[in-house]
């Protein structure tokens, strides 16, 4: 009898259940975007009500193919910088570090608020080369516990939305005078998809609430963070996977095109340093 792992995380904390389980249900998939079988195992052990946030297909498969770029990026990354210091920031419950498999060399920070940290630690355990942090990604104590004598690779999926300007930019501005160089990733929401994403069913039944930073141009963050460089991105909404999606979705998709401001709602984006 599998043991179940009671759950208590609130708000912004607790969103990451959502991207848990979407990531579980896509990868439950015939055709799986994303293969992650440490989400399904870690969906059977808590104790939990998924139901209440609200995923449905569709949001399980954009959050999967959401990872699934990011993955194939922080691989990409770690081609270039073998012997890197990744920090997988705001990592929730993700198993990237597994998925991604890095070369031996690198050395891996997950890094949540504390009490994501602890339920990780109930869940997976620790893991060679592999290190947790539990602290506010915005206080800027945490940073100096790692070490800054590699290059730095930053992950940060799923979590600039919450963070005001002024916290993003201080974040990143830190990292970069930190690390000697390095690579930044995360994805950007618009402005419009600040706005329009506050009624999703899972802020909702979370009480969870963006942080305010709408980048609508990823180029203006290169004059916010000194030494940023944007160096790669990808409209989200012009993934190539969007074929796969239900026929509603892939219609409100087709209909943005007249609209140009929501076809750049969200973008993955990469920068160098």
């Amino acid at each position: 009898m599998i043991e179940r792992e009671k759950v208590r995380l609130s708000g912004v904390a607790e969103t990451t259940l959502a991207t848990l389980y979407g990531k579980a249900v896509a990868s439950r998939a015939a055709d799986p975007v994303l293969v992650d079988l440490d989400a399904e195992g870690a969906v059977e052990r808590l104790d939990y009500d998924f139901a209440r946030l609200g995923v449905s297909r569709d949001s399980a498969l954009a959050i999967a193919l959401r990872s699934a770029y990011f993955d194939r990026w922080t691989r990409e990354a770690l081609s270039d910088h073998p012997d890197a210091t990744v920090l997988h920031l705001g990592c929730g419950l993700d198993c990237r570090a597994r998925r991604v498999d890095p070369p031996p060399g690198v050395r891996w920070y997950d890094v949540d608020r504390p009490e994501v940290i602890e339920l990780r630690r109930r869940l997976y355990g620790e893991h060679p080369g592999h290190h947790t942090i539990g602290g506010s990604v915005t206080d800027p104590r945490w940073l100096a516990r790692v070490p800054a004598d590699r290059p730095g690779v930053v992950v940060a999926e799923g979590m600039v939305q919450y963070l005001t300007e002024a916290e993003g930019v201080d974040l990143f501005t830190r990292i970069v005078e930190r690390f000697p160089r390095g690579v930044v990733m995360f994805d950007a929401c618009s402005s419009l998809a600040m706005r329009l994403g506050r009624h999703r069913k899972a802020l909702r039944a979370t009480g969870a609430r963006p942080g305010g930073w709408g980048i609508d141009d990823p180029a203006t963050v290169e004059s916010l963070v000194p030494g940023l460089r944007l160096g790669k991105q990808q409209a989200f909404l012009g993934v190539p996977e969007m074929a796969r999606f239900g026929w509603q979705t892939r219609l409100a998709v087709a209909l943005t095109k007249h609209f140009p401001a929501a076809q750049k709602t969200g973008r993955l984006v990469r920068y160098d340093f």
